[in-house]
């Protein structure tokens, strides 16, 4: 089967993860990069102010490029990560043009969220009919995308790949450069500002990107720099607690950090959900906070109890190790959805 995943190939991203996953199970597989395809397509799309204004406009210049790399590589199954920059009337083109092959869609996001440009759009939603398989990570959304028409909504959660979140050990200067009382590892947001502006008594570090715009306080436990791969596997083995801040989008359901701090055997201190405490037990193989005066308790709670913290850590990454919560896993997932159908 040849399987094309239209999506950014940044390093360290989950797409990346997916294909890997397919080439695990013998499938033949490849990305398309719509997004470096949009860039190339107009010169003014590098823009950042640009995009964020004219994207309709420019993505316009996208359609083309995309159907004739799409159609030209004859896939069984193509398979959509978002498609913020795809065109519904683009979709149906493919599909004309490839009326054999299967269309997918995963959306990494919720896409009925209107609050936030990067996150959704009026194209994202009128197109969920159009997919065979529409995948979404988190339950609440199943329902929600039945009554907007998609044709099969399926389950999908996060996952962790081998190859980037694993247990590494770290030397005494490592631990200087990459630990702390409390790590944080994601790029700024208003809503991750806020929480996190309530930690600037602690041995806090940041690690991701844009937190220039935070305000000035939260810069100095900014480390300049995001991390992927091994760092990112060090910043969670040097850290005593690593934080996952599940953004109002996610809730009730999880995050990727939800599983890729586990899988490098960190202590993760979450915000509570009822889906993450399906995956890990609260107290027991991950901590859970659900109030800045809670997560405030559970941080100096575990600071000061070494051995629960690194006993909890240990069961959460074994109850990982023991699970199916592997990117292989997910893929394996959605052929099953396409053999079935």
């Amino acid at each position: 089967m040849k399987i094309l995943l239209i999506c950014s190939s940044a390093k360290g991203s989950m797409t990346e993860s997916y294909l890997r996953g397919f080439l695990e199970l013998n499938e033949k597989a490849e990305i398309v990069d719509d997004e470096k395809l949009y860039k190339e397509s107009f010169f003014l799309a590098k823009n950042k102010y640009c995009h964020r204004l004219f994207w309709r406009f420019l993505a316009v210049f996208l359609q083309k490029k995309l159907i004739e790399e799409i159609v030209s590589k004859k896939p069984d199954l193509i398979f959509v990560f978002k498609g913020f920059l795809i065109k519904p009337k683009t979709l149906l083109k493919i599909k004309k043009e490839l009326p054999g092959a299967r269309l997918f869609n995963f959306n990494t996001d919720n896409p009925f969220n209107t609050w936030h440009h990067g996150n959704s759009n009026s194209w994202i939603r009128k197109s969920i009919p159009l997919y065979d398989a529409y995948f979404i990570w988190g339950k609440f959304l199943l329902e929600p995308l039945k009554k907007a028409g998609a044709k099969r909504a399926e389950y999908l959660p996060c996952g962790y790949d081998l190859k980037l979140h694993r247990s590494v050990e770290t030397t005494d200067i490592e631990k200087k450069i990459f630990g702390s009382d409390v790590a944080f590892i994601g790029s700024w947001d208003k809503e991750r500002e806020w929480w996190l502006s309530h930690l600037l008594e602690y041995d806090l570090k940041i690690w991701g990107n844009s937190w220039e715009k935070a305000d000035k306080k939260l810069q100095e436990k900014w480390q300049k720099k995001e991390v992927i791969g091994e760092e990112f596997s060090k910043v969670c083995n040097a850290s005593k607690i690593v934080l996952n801040i599940i953004r109002k989008q996610n809730i009730p359901a999880h995050n990727m950090r939800t599983f890729e701090v586990p899988a490098c055997a960190g202590f993760l201190l979450s915000i509570r959900t009822g889906e993450a405490q399906e995956f890990f037990k609260e107290s027991e193989e991950m901590a859970y906070f659900s109030s800045p005066e809670e997560l405030k308790e559970k941080i100096g709670f575990y600071l000061k109890n070494d051995e629960l913290r690194k006993k909890i850590a240990e069961a959460g990454y074994q109850r990982l190790l023991n699970s199916n919560y592997t990117y292989t896993n997910r893929a394996k997932k959605v052929i099953e959805v396409y053999k079935s159908l």
